[in-house]
């Protein structure tokens, strides 16, 4: 008897042989693209107003990743477990590759129909030839965290539509639910707000909150200067991902879980940095929380961002992928002790009537008919230029402020040619406008100081860093230097929910409500986790009554190299521990804050620990374009003794 499960295949159109659309990053896509970027707002707009009860709508596909907790596509699972979530578990990178086909495979449809109810005539001659290329964005926030105006601060947004140009409701500034079912949506907040909210007011709650943009904007955005906050410090961590060879293990890289091992080289994750975004994006709002952050637009840029990191890894460590480990908690397809692996079905996501996608058919990008620019396999030699272009691009979008660039002024390798121009002659991969910025374009608000990168655009308009500009002294004894990086574990619900850890070198401020802020700001450590006495998740909960632990890591060495050359620390003459091990027991500082700005006293968390680790690291060659990393040494002495400090003997 036939099914009647969706199949999720990607976007089939525009593909010609091992040619596929590229999924473009926003920024370029609203400069350089601006018809691709018009249907890209009219296809939102209209997946936005499907109706709830359509399993393609905004609504459900958002609501598969948490609330309201239903059944998608009548896929059920097992026992009472409520959820498909794989937060914090190695099906996290997988899991959500399928869904985001999913959500792409509507939205161009969409697109598709909008273009469609355009009257005959030249504008909609245009539209037509670009259907076929659409592939949805991504917001790359490691290159560059500031957010686009047209994505956080502009309510409306001005457009081609079919009945002329218009300005029109931006379906990238929020989603308006219509109604709120309190059953659907029972946390505080939730259960008022008519639209989706980033920063919102969480102490008078109006249904009509819009949030507080600026002060995202302030949070990401305007943290701009070297020594200032997560802007550098999550460029730096995702360099450290993709670079360092202990990350070359899948089960270490891909999610937050702390892995007990023993060592100090694997605390951080793409999954713990994916979770700041969340929590400073959201900051209370529907970002801020897994049950509710897919019905906010920019979840899904972010997760684009995400799912094209790992897809970077994958050609950097193609040997590494899902391995078989036992199930920590129940969840909506296994029970507590079952294997999870690459066979495991990644509900709800059917591949076909009768067939889940599951982490190994999803493990090839091109599968679901779209790639990023960086990977561009058609038009060259084989798999090694393919690596060999990654290693160049991990370099130009986030070397620059890793160490060794910055103390070598190593010069990250230049794709001679635009990494677009790959295609064969007639393949719609790249289409539209003239490739120059517009002016006139929707969305013509631009972001202030958004440089064109490599990867994004084709050839960099950036100068390599030189070392004699530097101003830093010798800091290299043979073609090595040390690096430094400030370890957190945690209870993932130690608070009740969603939090920060910001790690400070130097004063910081007594006002919580100013830390995200503070001068002195090195990085955030966030946990993104529901709140388990109100969450329907049942893996929540099963994580919160057994006590799951987090990890990340701050890297410390960029920093580190800010205070040398502006002669800022008179005792901070050098990377060498002997002079760094000192400054850092008296300089560095962590302190605990809900997303609110609310303080948390560190005591009240007894599960944190903080520590501080070291390597030393082996500058990049023209043969080896990423760095190596020596034996990493847990430096006790920083942190013994303070409060929710790492002493030895303690686990690490």
């Amino acid at each position: 008897m036939a099914t009647n499960y969706f199949n999720i295949t990607g976007v089939r159109e525009g593909i010609n042989g091992p040619a596929v659309p590229l999924r473009q990053e926003i920024r370029a896509l609203q400069s350089t693209n601006p018809d691709m970027f018009n249907i890209y707002i009219l296809g939102l707009q209209r997946m936005q107003s499907l109706p709830k009860t359509d399993r393609l709508s905004w609504f459900q596909i958002g609501g598969i990743h948490g609330r309201p907790y239903a059944a998608w596509d009548n896929v059920r699972g097992n026992g009472n477990a409520s959820g498909y979530c794989t937060h914090s578990s190695i099906l996290f990178l997988p899991w959500h590759r399928p869904y985001l086909a999913l959500f792409e495979q509507s939205l161009f449809e969409n697109v598709k129909a909008a273009v469609a109810a355009f009257p005959p005539g030249p504008t909609k001659d245009k539209f037509t030839r670009l259907v076929p290329s659409f592939r949805m964005p991504y917001w790359d926030w490691a290159a560059d965290a500031r957010v686009p105006d047209f994505v956080l601060k502009n309510e409306t947004i001005e457009v081609e539509t079919a009945n002329g140009r218009q300005r029109i409701r931006n379906p990238l500034y929020s989603h308006s639910f219509g109604s709120i079912d309190r059953r659907e949506f029972p946390g505080r907040g939730f259960d008022t707000w008519l639209n989706t909210v980033r920063y919102p007011n969480t102490t008078n709650i109006n249904p009509n909150d819009k949030g507080s943009p600026t002060q995202v904007a302030v949070k990401i955005q305007e943290q701009s200067s070297p020594s200032q906050g997560n802007f550098h410090n999550l460029r730096d961590r995702i360099y450290a991902l993709l670079s360092r060879n202990n990350y070359q293990n899948f089960a270490y890289f891909s999610n937050d879980g702390w892995n007990n091992n023993g060592s100090v080289d694997d605390y951080d994750s793409l999954e713990s940095v994916h979770n700041t975004i969340h929590v400073t994006i959201g900051n209370g709002g529907h970002m801020n929380f897994p049950e509710y952050a897919g019905f906010d637009p920019i979840f899904w840029l972010h997760h684009t961002n995400v799912d094209r990191i790992f897809a970077l890894w994958q050609v950097l460590n193609p040997d590494s992928y899902v391995t078989n480990q036992p199930a920590k908690y129940s969840t909506f397809w296994s029970n507590r002790g079952g294997i999870e692996g690459d066979n495991t079905p990644l509900m709800p996501f059917h591949q076909n009537d009768t067939t889940y996608w599951t982490s190994l058919t999803c493990r090839n990008l091109k599968n679901f008919g779209s790639t990023y620019p960086e990977l561009v396999d058609w038009g060259v030699v084989g798999p090694t230029q393919v690596r060999a272009n990654v290693q160049r691009a991990v370099q130009t979008l986030y070397g620059r402020t890793a160490p060794v660039n910055r103390v070598f002024g190593q010069a990250p390798g230049v794709i001679g040619t635009s990494v677009l121009s790959f295609s064969q002659p007639g393949v719609p991969v790249t289409v539209g406008g003239s490739g120059i910025p517009q002016t006139d374009g929707p969305g013509d608000e631009k972001t202030e100081g958004y440089v064109p990168t490599q990867s994004h655009y084709g050839q960099s308009e950036q100068q390599p860093i030189q070392s004699e500009s530097t101003g830093l002294p010798d800091l290299i004894k043979n073609d090595t230097v040390h690096e430094y990086f400030c370890n957190i574990r945690v209870d993932k619900y130690a608070a009740g929910g969603s939090f920060n850890v910001h790690i400070f070198l130097g004063e910081f401020t007594d006002d919580a409500t100013q830390r995200a802020y503070d001068d002195n700001l090195v990085g955030t450590f966030s946990v993104f986790a529901n709140d388990p006495e109100t969450t329907g998740c049942e893996k929540c909960q099963n994580e919160a009554e057994n006590g799951l632990t987090v990890t990340g890591s701050i890297p410390l060495t960029g920093a580190l190299l800010d205070r040398i050359p502006l002669d800022r620390i008179p005792e901070l003459n050098s990377l060498e521990p002997e002079s760094v091990i000192p400054y850092l027991q008296s300089k560095l500082h962590w302190r605990c804050n809900k997303p609110n700005d609310t303080p948390i006293p560190r005591e009240e968390i007894p599960s944190l620990k903080v520590g501080v680790a070291s390597v030393p690291v082996q500058v990049p060659t023209p043969d080896h374009l990423l760095p190596k990393y020596g034996e990493w040494q847990p430096q006790y002495e920083v942190t013994a003794g303070r409060t929710a400090g790492l002493a030895e003997g303690d686990h690490l």
